[in-house]
């Protein structure tokens, strides 16, 4: 039977693990990577296989995770669902998943200033957030639990290009719709997703 200072180590761990993370997505919201306003209320989006674990352990105790180790999943689709064709009133809301296969829990950086989404049709580039406004970006460890997958917070994609004028529909034309079909990708930290394929009616 474990001691009452084992029990209270192992919740004081799960706390931690949470606050950090919850965060690091509030973060997320706040930085504004996707060109729009900043939402005034915060909450983490997790899949149901983000339960956190009961052994889960302090940041700084965590060893990095190897290469090869965490995968990442580009997400389209709205606030309930994911989905492959959008209407024309319709904005998709872009996200990734992101999961550590390994056996052990192990740290990794999700900050902003090492997170890009790109949206791209054939040969060209349409939208990149490594165009909108990123000062103030910065790194971000977290522990990721052994095979528990998250989902980082959700943001609107207004559906036009990005320039050196940044991301926004204010300043930038609005892309090609009417069936145009695009793909999209993230990189988290060096990590890549594949392509997701998606169309504008």
């Amino acid at each position: 039977m474990p001691t009452q200072q084992q029990i209270y180590a192992r919740r004081r761990g799960v706390l931690l693990l949470a606050a950090l993370i919850i965060g690091v997505w509030a973060y997320i919201s706040i930085a504004n990577p996707f060109g729009t306003p900043a939402q005034t209320t915060v909450t983490p989006a997790m899949s149901e296989s983000a339960t956190v674990s009961a052994e889960a352990i302090a940041p700084g105790d965590a060893p990095v995770c190897q290469p090869g180790v965490v995968q990442v999943e580009v997400m389209i689709g709205n606030e309930t669902e994911t989905l492959n064709t959008f209407g024309a009133d319709e904005k998709p809301m872009i996200w990734y998943s992101i999961v550590n296969t390994g056996l052990e829990d192990c740290k990794f950086n999700v900050g902003l200033r090492g997170t890009f989404f790109t949206i791209t049709s054939g040969d060209e580039t349409y939208w990149s957030s490594k165009q909108c406004l990123r000062d103030g970006l910065t790194d971000s460890d977290v522990v990721l639990p052994a095979n528990q997958a998250f989902s980082a917070q959700k943001g609107p994609w207004e559906k036009v290009y990005s320039s050196e004028n940044g991301c926004n529909a204010e300043k930038n034309d609005l892309v090609p719709t009417g069936g145009a079909t695009y793909k999209i990708k993230v990189e988290v930290n060096g990590v890549i997703s594949e392509e997701k394929t998606f169309i504008l009616n």
